[in-house]
């Protein structure tokens, strides 16, 4: 494992990039994966990064020394730097002392994706612009089963760090589709249903388990009057008296879940 010790290494610098600024990491399709969780989840979907870096102190964790092995094997390089270094380039305040680099490809959907399996359930994505609601959203769609999300203009960056370590490894799973005309989308993909507090159908009653699309709006402003329009129908999930909504992540997942469940209800039954 050859060694990194100055800033200004043409690899240091491009860390440093990707880790300040998401729009690098769109602009060079490139993800940076912070910390030995992402890339065991990473290697476990059967991929592996170009590149990294880690410490001599992270390297004294068992963890760490099994995944280096596992993805050197499978042709990624790895440098050894200083924990100085480290510190001034890792997207945490405090360093896990391990980096990676990952290519990605960025799937655009117009709004009538024909790869999608007819049954399938889509979660879309209105605007989602805090990383952690979007990460979140994308950790419970995997666990959910679902496989699906198209994002619309205005999101979050999904490959920033951020999002990428809220989502625990989910992006490797996902089919992301992104900058997608919900409202196209949705009208084709019926019945959709929109969460929406004010509703009358209760995500407890409503029919989840025949849902082809589950649409999340805005944190602030909900879901646009476009996009409701071209939904199925609005659904609201039940809550204590004097509560006004819920968390979009929050939201978004009981759906997904609720949906899980009365498919396993209905796979259940004789």
């Amino acid at each position: 494992m050859n060694t990194l010790q100055s800033k200004d290494n043409p690899r240091i610098r491009q860390l440093a990039k990707l880790s300040e600024s998401p729009r690098e990491a769109r602009k060079q399709s490139l993800a940076l994966l912070d910390g030995v969780h992402l890339l065991q989840a990473l290697l476990e979907s059967g991929k592996h990064p170009l590149w990294g870096v880690v410490t001599a102190s992270a390297m004294q964790r068992e963890e760490i020394c099994q995944a280096l092995k596992l993805s050197e094997a499978r042709g990624t390089e790895w440098f050894e730097i200083p924990d100085n270094l480290m510190l001034g380039i890792a997207p945490t305040e405090h360093p896990s002392g391990i980096l990676a680099v990952w290519p990605f490809v960025s799937n655009h959907d117009q709004g009538q994706n024909q790869s999608m399996p007819k049954d399938a359930c889509v979660l879309m994505l209105e605007e989602i612009q805090d990383p952690g609601n979007l990460g979140t959203l994308l950790r419970s769609a995997q666990a959910a089963g679902i496989q699906y999300v198209a994002l619309s203009e205005g999101c979050a960056e999904p490959w920033a760090p951020k999002v990428l370590r809220a989502a625990m490894g989910a992006h490797f799973y996902l089919s992301l589709l992104e900058k997608s005309n919900l409202i196209k989308l949705a009208q084709f993909r019926q019945p959709t249903y929109a969460a929406c507090s004010e509703a009358h159908l209760s995500a407890w009653e409503g029919p989840l388990s025949e849902a082809r699309g589950i649409v999340i709006g805005n944190e602030g402003s909900g879901i646009s009057p476009a996009l409701r329009e071209a939904c199925y129908a609005t659904i609201a999930i039940p809550m204590a008296t004097g509560c006004e909504s819920l968390n979009a992540a929050i939201a978004g997942s009981l759906l997904m879940f609720e949906r899980r469940r009365q498919l396993a209800r209905i796979a259940s039954q004789p």
